[in-house]
């Protein structure tokens, strides 16, 4: 969801080729832990962690 700027739930399934209740339930954890936001209806979720995050959380894990 990084890459792509945005989050849902179908972005998963189509890219991660999983179910809906798989999905979801990423989406949930990523909401849980702040790097996405909540709902808005059908729109997709907006992004809270910058792009290069995952390379910090990468490194401080070495």
């Amino acid at each position: 969801v990084l890459e792509f700027g945005k989050a849902s739930t179908s972005l998963l399934q189509r890219r991660l080729r999983i179910g809906y209740g798989r999905a979801a339930h990423l989406i949930d954890l990523m909401e849980r832990d702040g790097i996405v936001g909540a709902a808005d209806g059908p729109k997709p979720r907006e992004i809270l962690k910058r792009p290069d995050w995952i390379s910090e959380v990468e490194e401080s894990m070495r």
